[in-house]
């Protein structure tokens, strides 16, 4: 019998349930879901990279080619052709097992038409190969299971790869004379002589007050100004502060019906306020700003954010897109405010009866997603962004306790039970994450437990792809390939971190900027490079859509399936009215 070493927590033989039994006999028996910084976990004495090097390294080799779509070295060079029909492949899948790239048709029951070179090459290697690697996003295919895979166990090696392209091609990082390294911290110095001042470009970066612990408020609007869609939407002037009636006189006295001045004040407008800030964000001047008549409009605004003490950033964020949405009177229902244009998504919840089998289903409109930590967390345990978007999508028991789950259907009673499942209905351009580390139970506390997240995010296991069936009686699933992969795929642009304790701490944030990543911590303002950026402690995360079809709603992307053109064509993974890239953002005109 083994006996842990003294200087580990001892073996966590964890079973990867997410892969599939033909992908396991491959790399050789259990395979752990956790890792550290790429390599995974020793189980049984040897992880999956060291019982099958050869297929590991196949995988990182795939992984890295395709990361490099989004880099420099494929700027210059023509798409990816099928090794067998020469066709060019806007998704290319690479055989695990060899050197094969191939067309697959990822559709079931597909046509006789439909180009099926790796179902062939997979067919002459009398079963040697099997399995084929989404170059974007890491998927592996089982040609057994007929369906896409998404392993835990090769999770790290996909995420290692990825940073470790993107750190290649990073302009923020010091790599000698050829690309611009980053200096030392200098503190503001205030000029004399204002006639001595050169003129600069306006870049979006600036520095902000600290009014008296509101670092919470400067990290929040860092990640606001740095939106693309927040950029695009007041950089065109969609809202004036100058011609608005809400928000031209804050603070002054409000005059009565008889002229006479009353008691009460102007409260301002937050989408003023947003205008401000952008005017500030791209003028010449680069002393620190301190955003005070925002402060002032959200004291009114909100009750629990009012006074000088230290308060929670992610209440703020909500606060904040609320007072925008009610400043621009839009509408739940449609509302075409930029605060929901930006942020709103739909939630479905599914609740299926054990004992009649009905299924009801509730659809709820999200601003962000808020992450619960695992309830039994040890030293050691690793924790990336999608096991927590896991958990949150998967099953759990209702009405387990107690008299049981009350259905509407059959009545339920005593020792009726039903299974509640969460997923993301629909995609906001902007997804917002709130890793819930303020526990409020019997004593509230910080949880200090590091998560993993990536730069890129791919979204769709997590996201409902049922549409409705062609009499619209019942939703059925959409056919793999129907949508195009582009709709999944979330660039990080800004992290909020929180150091400190619950009562007593300090913000700050990371942004994407001008190609580089920039560290905002109130007046202070430095760069920093993506590595520095994915070690941090997060509290909130920032991603948006790498592509945006705008005028073009998800129910006409899903129309794809049957060959319905959008305005005109046909939409791919490839076209898009608008696209999103690198935090710049192509936009057609006469539209946001």
């Amino acid at each position: 019998m083994s006996v842990p070493s003294p200087n580990r927590q001892g073996p966590s033989h964890r079973i990867d349930t997410s892969i599939c039994p033909h992908l396991r006999s491959l790399i050789g028996g259990a395979t752990s879901s956790s890792a550290n910084d790429g390599e995974t976990t020793r189980a049984g004495g040897a992880s999956a990279e060291q019982r099958c090097p050869v297929v590991m390294r196949r995988f990182v080799q795939v992984v890295r080619w395709g990361a490099t779509d989004q880099g420099i070295k494929r700027r210059k060079t023509s798409a990816p052709a099928c090794h067998s029909c020469s066709s060019p492949l806007s998704r290319p899948f690479a055989c695990l097992t060899c050197d094969f790239v191939g067309c697959i048709s990822l559709t079931a029951g597909s046509s006789s038409s439909s180009k099926q070179c790796m179902n062939e090459h997979w067919r002459k290697s009398e079963g040697k190969c099997a399995f084929a690697v989404d170059s974007s996003s890491g998927a592996i295919f089982c040609s057994a299971c007929n369906d896409l895979i998404y392993a835990d166990t090769f999770e790290d090696l996909y995420r290692v790869a990825r940073i470790r392209v993107e750190e290649e091609n990073d302009k923020s990082r010091e790599q000698g004379s050829i690309v611009r390294g980053r200096g030392p911290w200098m503190p503001w110095k205030a000029i004399a002589d204002s006639a001595s001042r050169q003129s600069a470009p306006c870049n979006g970066l600036r520095p902000l007050l600290n009014l008296s612990q509101t670092c919470f408020l400067s990290a929040i609007l860092q990640a606001f100004i740095h939106n693309p869609l927040f950029k695009a939407y007041f950089l065109s002037d969609r809202h004036n502060r100058h011609v608005c009636a809400n928000g031209s006189g804050i603070g002054k006295l409000i005059t009565g019906p008889d002229g006479a001045p009353s008691t009460e004040r102007e409260k301002g407008c937050m989408c003023c306020e947003m205008d401000r800030a952008f005017e500030e964000f791209h003028n010449h001047d680069k002393a620190p700003f301190g955003p005070i008549t925002m402060l002032y409009a959200m004291w009114h605004a909100s009750a629990e954010l009012e006074g000088y003490g230290q308060q929670d950033a992610h209440s703020f964020f909500l606060a904040a897109l609320e007072q925008i949405h009610t400043h621009a009177k839009g509408q739940l229902s449609s509302c075409n405010c930029i605060a929901h244009q930006a942020f709103l998504g739909s939630l479905s919840s599914s609740v299926t009866c054990s004992n009649c089998k009905t299924t009801s289903t509730t659809d709820d409109p999200i601003l962000d997603v808020q992450l619960d930590f695992p309830s039994a967390l040890t030293e050691g345990h690793e924790l990336t962004l999608a096991a927590m978007l896991r958990r949150y999508c998967s099953e759990e028991k209702v009405g387990d306790h107690g008299r049981g789950y009350d259905c509407s259907s059959c009545g339920g009673g005593q020792g009726v039970v039903a299974t509640k499942k969460l997923c993301i209905k629909k995609l906001a351009p902007v997804l917002s994450f709130q890793l819930k580390r303020f526990a409020h139970n019997a004593t509230s506390s910080k949880i200090e437990h590091a998560v993993k997240f990536p730069s890129h995010l791919n979204m769709r296991p997590f996201v409902d792809t049922t549409i409705s069936s062609p009499d619209g009686s019942k939703q059925v699933p959409s056919t793999p390939g129907s949508i195009p992969l582009s709709v999944y795929d979330y660039d990080l642009f800004a992290v909020v971190t929180h150091e400190g304790k619950l009562d007593n701490g300090h913000y700050w944030a990371d942004v994407w900027s001008n190609g580089e990543w920039w560290h905002c911590d109130d007046d202070k303002v430095t760069r920093t490079t993506l590595s520095q950026v994915l070690a941090q402690n997060a509290y909130m995360l920032f991603y948006v859509k790498r592509s945006l079809s705008y005028a073009q709603p998800h129910s006409k992307l899903l129309n794809h399936a049957n060959g319905d053109s959008v305005n005109g064509h046909v939409p791919n993974s490839n076209s898009s009215t608008g696209i999103v890239n690198g935090g710049r953002i192509a936009q057609p005109a006469g539209t946001i």
